[in-house]
This record gives structure tokens, C-alpha cells and sequence, in this order.
């Protein structure tokens, strides 16, 4: 099975912090990457778990085209609360916003264990996702970043742990902010001309004014001699 260029660097990341054998993907893409970790042995079991019934059904279709049905289970439900009655291991969530992703873990926070490993792919508003995980008892294991077509997605990989952040770890991330990697500039490079261009359009005393005057201050100091 091949997949995007997005889902093969987030299978590339568990297989990396692989910690045991059972996987749920919460709004799982057609069951594409629970087959894919099953097929080549990365994992053991997998839950593909999504709300709507397409998507559901989809998954279903992919799972006995690959002839995964022992191992890749299909589950319907909203969010967590399909494997509230299962043991996994880790859990996906990947191309959603980050304000569903917060709530989604909020919902059925007290199933999140210690032991278990969170991967995490927000499509937007990243900083309000860490926002959340540092305010919530989590902790940033690692992160990266994937660029698919003209976008660029952060991937985390994440644990319960209490983690003291500052706004630099909440706005860029604390691995991506000491890497910054080529990707990492030029994402930030894009983001500095969108508020500069925001700028433009707002009144001094506009609400939104002070702020992004700060978030375009903390992209100069963050890259420095980059811009």
C-alpha cells in the first residue's frame, strides 16, 4: 500500500516511537495507515475509527481489500469513545483542525493513560493545540514538519508529563524552534508576509493589531538572521 507523502512521514514516526503493538487512528483516511502499519509489521492490531458512516464503510472496504480483517478493525463512533472499552497503545489523529483535536482528547481525557503515546497532526492552529496539551498534563516528545503540496503540516509525538512552556514553545513549537530546519524557516518566512499583510489592513486601534505585531516580533527573534 502506498500513502501520501503526509500519512508515510506519520507511519515513519510511529515506527520510530513504536510502543507496543495496538493502534487506534481516530477519523481514520479510508483505514489507509492501520492497514499500512499492519501490512508491514509495524504493529499487530489496529483500530480505524471514524464518526460518519462513509468514511466507516469506507474503511471497512479498504480492510478486506487488503484482506486485514483479523487485525484492522473498523469501529463507528465520535472520536475516543469507540475504544473506551479497548486496550491500545497509541493513537493517531491526523488531518483534523486543532480546536477538534483538543476537544476530542478533552472528551475522554481520564482514558489517556501514562504508558500510552499520542501522534498528533493538526491541519491548522497549531499553537492552540499545544496551548492545550501544555495546560492539560501533556508534554511534546518530538515534532516535525512535512510539507504536502503547498501546505506544511506539524506531526508530534506526545505524552502525558507536566511540561513548563513559554510562548516561543506554544507559538513554534520546543523541538521545531531549536532545529529549525529549512522547512521550519520557510513556513515561517510565509507566515511573517501573511501578518505583515494582516497589519496593513487593521486600524492601530483594531484588536488584533497588538498582537500580531507581537507574533511578527517573535518571528524575528526566533529566526534571527533568517528573514
Amino acid at each position: 500500500m502506498k500513502l501520501s507523502d503526509r500519512l508515510k512521514r506519520l507511519a515513519d514516526l510511529i515506527e520510530k516511537y513504536k510502543k507496543g503493538d495496538v493502534l487506534a487512528d481516530i477519523g481514520t483516511d479510508h483505514a489507509y495507515l492501520p492497514c499500512y502499519l499492519v501490512e508491514n509489521k509495524i504493529i499487530s492490531k489496529a483500530y480505524a475509527c471514524d464518526v460518519s458512516q462513509g468514511p466507516y464503510e469506507s474503511s471497512l472496504s479498504t480492510i478486506s481489500k487488503h484482506h486485514l480483517i483479523d487485525q484492522v478493525e473498523a469501529l463507528l463512533g465520535d472520536g475516543l469513545e469507540p475504544i473506551l472499552d479497548k486496550k491500545v497503545d497509541m493513537i493517531t489523529i491526523a488531518g483534523m483542525g486543532s480546536y477538534l483535536i483538543g476537544d476530542i482528547l478533552e472528551k475522554n481525557r481520564q482514558y489517556i493513560k501514562d504508558d500510552h503515546l499520542l501522534f498528533l497532526q493538526p491541519n491548522a492552529n497549531t499553537d492552540h493545540l499545544r496551548q492545550y496539551l501544555f495546560s492539560h498534563g501533556f508534554m511534546i516528545v518530538d515534532e516535525l514538519l512535512v510539507k504536502e503540496g503547498h501546505h506544511i503540516y506539524d506531526m508530534m509525538v506526545v505524552k502525558k508529563s507536566h511540561y513548563i512552556a513559554d510562548e516561543y514553545d506554544i507559538e513554534f513549537g520546543p523541538i521545531l524552534k531549536n532545529k529549525k530546519t529549512e522547512l521550519f524557516i520557510e513556513k515561517w518566512k510565509k507566515q511573517y508576509v501573511v501578518y505583515q499583510n494582516i497589519m496593513k489592513g487593521l486600524s492601530l486601534n483594531h484588536p488584533r493589531y497588538e498582537e500580531l505585531k507581537h507574533k511578527i516580533e517573535m518571528i524575528e527573534v526566533i529566526l534571527d538572521e533568517s528573514l
